[in-house]
């Protein structure tokens, strides 16, 4: 058994960040590849995260995990001055993957969870000089407007057809947040009957710990109180301090964990 890469682009990823095991009569047996992901945003303790995935038969496993890790070292050395951290996603109900990344060193001190929020009481201060307003997303440039600011800042999980979705639901808000008629943050719920979901919430980086999202947050969660929602749920990254700090402001309870991410810090 062998691992080789593909001779051209395999869904826009360079051939070097794809790893195919073939057996000695030519036939995959597994599969792998790699993405590099600068996130000085939502882990400013370790900005450079490496997504990896992997498929495959037992002996491939090892032979692509092997060669998987080795190529996060080579690009570990793009920015080598930054931290860097390797991980893969996982059910949680998968015991023998999480026993197969435990044994190769890895650890879950990362999940995707589900929590619920507490509804504070009142509309909330704005800060001076702040104002906020709903987002207008009349028009196909303004729903890609807003989803470009929320790449800008690594909310890359939205797609326009999901927006769309989202914007015919019962509860829906976008809400943004303004500094001397400038735009610095963005925040999206949507839900129905009792309950709502916060989608996203983001603040550009030079207007970042001064407490913005919190207020924006407050008043968002106060007009969906004002529309009859009594629940608001949300999902956060374990390990993502500007995300657990935020949701522990609002009384953050653990409801249930969607998924495990296994990893290891490389430096």
């Amino acid at each position: 058994m062998t691992i080789i890469h593909p001779l051209q682009p395999v869904n826009q990823m360079n051939p070097e960040d794809v790893f195919l095991a073939v057996d000695d009569l030519g036939t995959q047996t597994g599969c792998g590849y790699i993405l590099y992901q600068l996130q000085p945003g939502l882990y400013p303790d370790c900005p450079v995260n490496m997504y990896f995935s992997l498929e495959g038969d037992p002996g491939s496993r090892y032979l692509l995990f092997g060669a998987l890790v080795a190529r996060a070292r080579q690009l570990q050395n793009v920015n080598p001055q930054l931290r860097a951290r390797l991980y893969t996603s996982l059910d949680p109900r998968d015991e023998e993957s999480r026993e197969f990344y435990l044994h190769n060193g890895f650890d879950l001190d990362e999940s995707d969870v589900l929590v619920s929020l507490q509804i504070p009481f009142g509309d909330g201060r704005i800060p001076m000089s702040c104002t906020v307003a709903a987002t207008p997303l009349n028009t196909w440039e303004e729903q890609q407007n807003l989803l470009s600011r929320l790449q800008l800042n690594e909310i890359t999980y939205l797609d326009r057809s999901t927006l769309v979705e989202m914007m015919h639901m019962p509860h829906f808000l976008a809400l943004g947040l303004y500094r001397n008629a400038g735009l610095i943050g963005d925040t999206i719920l949507a839900g129905q009957g009792s309950d709502a979901e916060l989608v996203a919430i983001c603040i550009e980086p030079s207007s970042r710990r001064q407490g913005m999202a919190r207020c924006l947050l407050h008043r968002s969660l106060a007009i969906m109180a004002a529309e009859g929602v009594t629940r608001v749920t949300a999902r956060i990254m374990t390990r993502s301090l500007p995300q657990a700090h935020l949701m522990n402001d609002f009384g953050a309870a653990q409801i249930g964990v969607n998924m495990l991410f296994p990893g290891m810090y490389l430096n």
